[in-house]
């Protein structure tokens, strides 16, 4: 009898995961996401409101001033 473990990602099941991020908005969504966060959760760690940082997702808005930083220290965080 053999086992066969697998690693596999749920996220990349999701039509909204994005799997190759080539914008800010899709690194922050995919880092989100991949740490299971919620929008509403992400928002309260930064200090904005979930409409911004969906915002940000969408590419309708860019993080400015003091959020750039905050965006920052939050994808390089494993």
């Amino acid at each position: 009898m053999y086992t066969l473990e697998l690693s596999i990602n749920l996220n990349d099941f999701k039509p909204s995961y994005p799997k190759n991020p080539q914008t800010l908005g899709e690194r922050i969504r995919k880092a989100r996401m991949d740490k299971g966060l919620y929008a509403k959760q992400l928002a309260s760690k930064l200090g904005v409101t979930d409409d911004t940082v969906i915002n940000w997702e969408k590419g309708r808005n860019m993080p400015q001033g003091k959020n750039i930083e905050k965006v920052k220290e939050f994808l390089k965080a494993k």
